[in-house]
Formats: C-alpha cells, sequence, structure tokens
C-alpha cells in the first residue's frame, strides 16, 4: 500500500470515529428506524424500540469517504505517520470508551 493510500485510509477513519460520535452524543437529526413499525424518519431522539444505528452509520460512512476522497485527492501537509496512525486510533479508541461507558453506567 502506498503512503499516500495509508494517509487517505487514516484520514476516513478519523472522520469515520467522530461522524459516529458526534450525532448521538449532540442529538443531531438522524436516520431513525422502528422496527416495529418498519417505518424510517429523520429525528433527533429515539424513543421505545427506535433505533439511530443505521442513521448514524450513514452519516459517519459518508463522512469517512469524504474525508478519504479529500485527502487523497489534495494532499494536505503530511505530519509524520505515526502521528496520523495515532491520531486516527485515539479516536477510535475515544469512541469505544464512550459506548461502553454507557453500557456500564447501568451495571
Amino acid at each position: 500500500m502506498s503512503e499516500r493510500a495509508l494517509r487517505s485510509a487514516l484520514a476516513g477513519v478519523a472522520a469515520f470515529a467522530v461522524g459516529y460520535l458526534l450525532p448521538g452524543t449532540l442529538q443531531l437529526p438522524s436516520l431513525l428506524y422502528d422496527p416495529a413499525a418498519r417505518l424510517a424518519f429523520v429525528g433527533r431522539v429515539p424513543s421505545g424500540v427506535v433505533m439511530r444505528y443505521y442513521g448514524d452509520l450513514l452519516i459517519a460512512c459518508a463522512a469517512g469517504l469524504a474525508a478519504a476522497a479529500a485527502v487523497w485527492k489534495l494532499q494536505p501537509r503530511q505530519p509524520p505517520l505515526a502521528i496520523a496512525a495515532g491520531s486516527a486510533l485515539s479516536l477510535v479508541a475515544l469512541d469505544l470508551a464512550f459506548y461502553l461507558s454507557r453500557l456500564l453506567v447501568g451495571v
């Protein structure tokens, strides 16, 4: 894999992590799905069995693809590869810590 492709992938991973965490945390409008009614709609806060996973995943994928494409196309100033990798992985760790903290609060 070329260094350009690796930097592009790292930018995509970092943007995916941010794009996955922010919509739910800030309660931004997202695609919600009600499996009982088999209905998808845009809203902010799910209630009952309504899920916002699909909307958050869609936003995160779009953010990741846009960032990867932008870094591939623009080739901005390049930090050392270790810093780029550390930044991307620390954002993923932040997502993991946030969701695990929400799971473990009820325990």
